[in-house]
């Protein structure tokens, strides 16, 4: 997917770093080094928090990189499927030994590190993705956890409905109120109305705001909003900007193309998992009378979600961009009870290189939409990856 950003090698070496599980017990035992958390934190001499919707991990990395590169003591925390923290560029894995995120743990991988920041001369920076779902724990980790001088707000979309706001107006409320009194906010949304509305809740709060400005020559393209927030972060801290090739080689890289198959093609958006974002990467695929396959992957535990996409193709069926859907995972029958457009379920326990076989029969190419974070969506994508690797030399693009 396009959500890519600076690539490191895995050297041999790095110790891991284990948190705890998720549990009162737990959460109590962190937070009793809350002293020694906020010395932590002062050492670091710049905190930056990358909230938002789509693009957190990737732009992240990307700041890691360019700091890490011009000689900054740069310690990153990176949230996700593949949590990491990264000090000068090596990778240390963070291994959660309870199933999910935890908003403490933080504390224990800043609380490691932060000694080893004194034995650089170099100016300390800390980046640091915020994982929080839900305008509470996105405050909780901006005004006690991180307590960033800069806070890039990637952008405002369509996801965790049922957390952060039923409307994107909600959801950048939302993200406003997390911010704290003295922080600067690098937004990279583009809704004129919406940032007009973020400005006034962010400035009486006693924070300030910019928006991210994108270049005629850049305007429309996936991820320029990000790619230039770094821009906007190097010239709040007076450093120079990016080198021209080298931004525009990363503009180039995360533009999204097909993975072309044997029988067909298929693209993966399920990472950008909201509405916006998809139709954007559908927009980018093909041209303008040309039908796709939705392929929607739900998740039980993302119900706001699975509504929104339930929208999202019925809307796609009216203007003639799909005559039909595919579904699987979760609550597939009340997806398909709830949309116009005919759906063919995949219930849970489907055989993912058969679920492939059928889609590819269709003759149309597959987007596959909601979300990425389930065993059958691994076992999809290296079932693509091996078909992908089989694919004559003929189909694949130059």
């Amino acid at each position: 997917m396009f959500m890519v950003g600076a690539e490191y090698e895995w050297r041999d070496g790095p110790r891991s770093i284990e948190v705890g599980k998720p549990s009162l017990t737990g959460i109590i035992k962190e937070l009793t080094r809350g002293f020694r958390h906020r010395k932590a934190l002062r050492r670091l001499d710049t905190r930056i928090a990358v909230a938002g919707s789509r693009g957190k991990t990737s732009t992240t990395r990307r700041l890691d990189d360019v700091f890490n590169r011009r000689g900054y003591d740069t310690l990153t925390k990176i949230t996700g499927n593949h949590p990491t923290l990264i000090h000068n560029g090596e990778v240390h894995p963070i291994e959660r030994r309870g199933p999910r995120t935890t908003l403490y743990e933080n504390i224990s991988v800043i609380g490691e590190f932060a000694p080893e920041l004194d034995a650089y001369a170099a100016e300390d920076i800390g980046i640091f993705e915020n994982q929080g779902i839900t305008e509470y724990t996105t405050r909780l980790i901006n005004q006690q956890l991180i307590n960033p001088d800069i806070v890039i707000l990637t952008n405002v979309r369509q996801d965790h409905n049922d957390t952060l706001g039923k409307t994107r107006t909600n959801i950048a409320r939302s993200f406003a109120r997390s911010v704290s009194a003295g922080t600067h906010v690098i937004s990279g949304e583009q809704h004129p109305v919406l940032h007009d509305y973020m400005r006034e809740e962010i400035e009486r709060r006693g924070g300030t705001i910019e928006q991210v400005v994108i270049p005629d020559r850049h305007e429309g393209m996936i991820g320029a909003e990000t790619a230039h927030a770094i821009d906007a972060v190097l010239s709040f801290l007076d450093e120079s900007p990016l080198p021209d090739g080298e931004l525009e080689a990363f503009l180039d890289a995360i533009q999204p193309e097909w993975t072309r198959l044997p029988d067909g093609r298929v693209f993966n958006a399920a990472q950008v998992n909201d509405v916006e974002s998809t139709e954007m990467v559908r927009q980018a695929l093909v041209s303008e009378d040309e039908q796709i396959l939705p392929f929607v992957y739900l998740r039980r535990d993302r119900r706001g979600r699975t509504a929104s996409f339930a929208e999202y193709v019925d809307l796609l069926y009216d203007q003639g961009h799909v005559n039909e859907a595919h579904v699987g995972g979760a609550n597939t029958r009340a997806f398909a009870e709830n949309t116009e457009l005919p759906v063919i379920r995949h219930d849970k326990g489907s055989d993912a290189e058969t679920v492939l076989t059928d889609l590819l029969a269709e003759g149309e190419p597959v987007v596959i939409m909601g979300n990425t974070v389930d065993e059958f969506m691994r076992e999809f994508e290296e079932v693509v990856r091996t078909q992908e690797q089989e694919a004559p030399e003929s189909i694949k693009p130059t």
